[in-house]
């Protein structure tokens, strides 16, 4: 097994360091799907406390 040149191993910290995970966006779209399954989910509730959405009176 060789070791890496000390100058490449620094390069590649380096890159690992500038190129982290954006977890403002992970955030924000985890956010946007709860918002829109609790909005379903009401929806759906309706539709059965209505007699199912299948038009029967």
């Amino acid at each position: 097994m060789t070791e890496q040149p000390i100058a490449e191993h620094q390069e590649e910290a380096e890159a690992h360091e500038n190129h982290e995970l954006p977890r403002g966006a992970l955030l924000i779209t985890l956010t946007y799907l709860a918002i829109l399954a609790g909005l379903w989910i009401q929806v759906y509730l309706q539709l059965l406390a209505n007699g199912g959405g299948r038009g029967g009176s």
